[in-house]
């Protein structure tokens, strides 16, 4: 029997190459798309093929309904469901569309991992995809940036309780896809976010997605004691073959390493300031 995988937003460019790596290593692939238009060269690689907007509950239930019918189980959820806009300032932006937002970038995850946690086999893995937002305030991607925070958070909480499941976050880096059409397309964007826009997708070098896949592997690979409850970054953590000895060795001795914290809570123990 194959093992599985379900992939949400199996449209986007990232979603269409993993549903293809793992269809070469001979999985099972489930996929999920928001836009028929998005859907070329997907189809080959998927399995199964679900039409289902995060924003709407009930698609979501009548997806996670229609895989309990069947009794299918998966081996990994990786959910790489993204919205870049509103692109712009908060008391700007229109909050129906800011909360729509979070729905995509994190409820709308959640609520599909919360439904399909019965049909996890043994050693089931998950996978959300962040943005990077934990480190600074992202100036007019407040919707997209604290989506991606919960989501980090929400990966150590779920760790925490489920000791038996392994649940990670990982943040791919600025990569060449078409989500960035988003922010271009969008006449309420702000307009330095735009030009910022234009120049990345002119000069800024992009993530390989040869590394996210490969990344992916290691991160689920690993016991859950190293990476499960973590936020990894492709871009700039040591995974890679000749350094990640020493990021495990790293990972082991420290339970709060690539996890959100509060910075310098230690500074009364540091300083010794008197109360």
């Amino acid at each position: 029997m194959p093992k599985t995988v379900v992939i949400l937003c199996v449209s986007s460019d990232i979603g269409s190459f993993l549903a293809k790596q793992y269809s070469a290593r001979g999985w099972r692939v489930i996929g999920t798309y928001r836009q028929a238009g998005h859907l070329a060269g997907v189809k080959p690689s998927v399995t199964d093929l679900f039409k289902v907007d995060l924003t709407q509950p009930r698609q979501i239930k009548n997806f996670i309904a229609h895989l309990k019918r069947r009794k299918l189980h998966w081996d990994r959820l990786i959910c790489l469901s993204g919205s870049l806009v509103p692109a712009q300032d908060f008391f700007e932006c229109d909050f129906d569309q800011w909360q729509e937002s979070v729905m995509v970038n994190a409820l709308g995850p959640l609520r599909v991992a919360h439904g399909l946690y019965p049909l996890g086999q043994k050693g089931a893995r998950v996978v959300f995809f962040a943005g990077g937002a934990a480190n600074g305030a992202v100036v007019h991607m407040s919707a997209y940036a604290i989506s991606k925070i919960m989501l980090t958070k929400m990966t150590e909480f779920i760790d925490a309780e489920y000791p038996h499941l392994h649940v990670s976050i990982i943040g791919p880096g600025w990569t060449m896809t078409k989500i960035h059409q988003q922010i271009l397309g969008n006449q309420k964007t702000d307009r330095q976010k735009r030009l910022q826009t234009k120049q990345d997708m002119k000069h800024k070098p992009s993530t390989r997605l040869e590394d996210i896949d490969a990344c992916v592997e290691w991160v689920c690979s690993q016991p859950k004691k190293l990476t499960s409850g973590r936020n990894f970054s492709v871009v700039y953590d040591p995974w890679r073959p000749a350094q990640r000895a020493k990021l495990a060795s790293a990972l082991s001795k420290d339970v709060n390493m690539y996890k959100l914290r509060r910075c310098n809570n230690d500074f009364l123990q540091r300083t010794g300031f008197p109360e």
